[in-house]
């Protein structure tokens, strides 16, 4: 049999038992959806996490209050006395003296009172100077207005979802009055959306100045007390150069040992180094979901085939009889599951696109790339094959006198 025969025979064979193949075409519409779906949103999420960490170069590093052992962050509070798992001035003071630093910013936070168009609700405030909107300031960039002055008080900046959707319809503007714990803050600048997977929080920041952050904040903070510090390097220096030296010196000021230090030194490498493990468990465990799904279509279509051979044992005989040999019978079941696959692989593809878009539109990030699609056909069609291959052995190997007598 010329193949453009084999071809045609095979596709009139499934258009005879259309349910069957409608229903074996799901089996592979599944796999085919999970691996676009999957692949599509794991490379989008990592390749906007990268973007957002090429704001966190190697010239930057953020100190934070961690347990003792540096065993993850203390958690905020008033502790009024105790130093364990603190940050405190004297700090900030230690990282100023090492060398290859460029500057230092200080910071607190806390839950807050606001108040605008007399609605009330709580939320994080962030006390900040100045010099912090200049380290960031690739990262947090103005859309309207400007940032605070190192001497102004009673200002605020917003995050762009912080001025657009913390009072609902009421959105805050430069030059409106929000109220923080019962006092006036006038708005002077709105940050641009930074809209990346990790930054959900940061736009939705409200930063006010460090002294009046620690007056909005004093009930939950000890006196001196700070809770970040952001220090940008020197140009030629990087975060491995001075990272043990800031180290030494805050371990000398909380009279530990470095290796049972009470804060925690995060540089881009650390990040990098966590987010990629997350990422890698993550993958591993949407591959092993995708695997399944696969199995799953693969054992359709070998049923189907297998059903296939059983329903059409005497048709078979017939083919040999009139001098269809072995491989003739052999590609005829291998067509019929690879075009279940490949319909199955279109199906999925398409509604894989749009599930992506439908998905995208609720800020999930995603990148769709020519070698998904490649994949996407290879591996369907590759599916339908294989999978056929059993079945279609065993239709080959029919005995001809057999098959015809068969009832």
């Amino acid at each position: 049999m010329r193949l453009q025969d084999i071809a045609a025979y095979s596709w009139r064979s499934l258009r005879n038992t259309s349910l069957r193949s409608y229903l074996t075409i799901i089996g592979i519409v599944i796999g085919v959806l999970a691996v676009v779906v999957i692949t599509s949103i794991s490379e989008g999420v990592q390749r906007d996490i990268n973007d957002q960490l090429a704001a966190f170069g190697p010239d930057k590093m953020i100190i934070v209050p961690a347990m003792p052992g540096g065993g993850g962050f203390a958690s905020a509070g008033p502790m009024q006395g105790a130093t364990s798992g603190k940050l405190f001035n004297r700090d900030a003071d230690s990282v100023r003296s090492v060398v290859g630093i460029k500057s230092v910013s200080l910071g607190v936070y806390g839950k807050s009172s606001l108040a605008f168009k007399g609605k009330e609700i709580t939320a994080t405030i962030f006390g900040a100077d100045s010099t912090y909107f200049e380290q960031w300031n690739e990262y947090l960039s103005i859309e309207t207005g400007r940032t605070f002055g190192e001497n102004e008080r009673r200002v605020v900046v917003l995050g762009y979802d912080a001025a657009k959707k913390t009072f609902g319809k009421d959105e805050l503007g430069v030059g409106n009055i929000l109220v923080i714990n019962g006092h006036d803050y006038r708005v002077v600048g709105i940050l641009k959306k930074i809209g990346s997977s990790l930054s959900s929080g940061d736009d939705s920041s409200i930063y006010i100045p460090l002294e009046d952050g620690r007056d909005e904040l004093r009930s939950q903070l000890s006196p001196n007390e700070i809770q970040y510090i952001s220090v940008q390097l020197e140009d030629g220096f990087k975060s491995s150069d001075v990272q043990s030296i800031i180290e030494s010196k805050l371990a000398a000021n909380h009279k530990v040992r470095v290796e049972d230090k009470d804060f925690m030194v995060v540089t881009s490498e650390y990040i990098n180094q966590t987010i990629g493990a997350l990422l890698t468990t993550l993958s591993a465990f949407l591959l092993f979901i995708t695997l399944i799904a696969t199995f799953v279509g693969a054992l359709g279509i070998m049923n189907t085939m297998f059903m296939g051979v059983l329903e059409r044992v005497q048709e078979i005989g017939i083919l040999k009889a009139i001098g269809a040999g072995e491989r003739d019978i052999l590609l005829v079941f291998v067509t019929e599951s690879g075009i279940l696959g490949f319909i199955g692989g279109m199906i999925g593809l398409i509604l894989g696109l749009l599930v992506l878009v439908v998905v995208g539109s609720f800020g999930v990030p995603y990148w769709v790339r020519l070698r998904i699609f490649a994949f996407a056909f290879i591996f369907s069609a590759a599916v339908g094959i294989f999978a056929g291959i059993i079945p279609a052995r065993q239709a080959a190997k029919l005995d001809p006198v057999d098959a015809l007598r068969y009832e």
